[in-house]
C-alpha cells in the first residue's frame, strides 16, 4: 500500500465500483474530496479493451517491429493483453499493448490471428 501525493498525476486505465486502476494491479479509491478525476473520452474505442490470440505460439514484440530480434515471447490461444493503441509497422497493423504488470509490448492486429473484446 502507498500514498499518493498532491502533485502526482496518473493515467486511469479503468474505473470500477468506485475504484480507479492506475495500471497493473494498482488501484486507488476514488473520493472526489481528495482526488480530481478528469474523464476523457477515448478517441479510439479499442483502447482499454483486451486483445486475445486465436492461435498458439503467436509472437509479441518488445518494440513496434516484425523482426525476429524484437520478439519478446509468444502467447497461446485465448491469451492476450490490454490495448493501448493501434499502430502501423511497415504498413501492417499492430496493437501497442500492456500486460498486468504494466509492461509494454506490440502484437499483430490482424483479425486472422487475434480478436478484440
Amino acid at each position: 500500500m502507498r500514498q499518493l501525493n498532491k502533485p502526482e498525476a496518473y493515467q486511469v486505465w479503468e474505473e470500477k465500483d468506485g475504484w480507479l486502476n492506475l495500471g497493473g494491479e494498482q488501484w486507488v479509491k476514488y473520493n472526489p474530496a481528495y482526488i480530481r478525476f478528469e474523464k476523457q473520452e477515448s478517441v479510439n474505442p479499442i483502447v482499454g479493451k483486451r486483445v486475445g490470440s486465436k492461435v498458439d505460439n503467436l509472437r509479441f514484440y518488445d518494440t513496434p517491429s516484425w523482426q525476429d530480434s524484437a520478439v519478446a515471447g509468444t502467447v497461446d490461444s485465448g491469451e492476450g493483453f490490454t490495448i493501448d493503441e493501434k499502430v502501423s509497422v511497415n504498413g501492417s497493423p499492430q496493437f501497442k499493448v500492456h500486460n498486468s504488470k504494466g509492461r509494454t509490448y506490440y502484437m499483430t492486429a490482424s483479425e486472422a490471428f487475434v480478436y478484440v473484446k
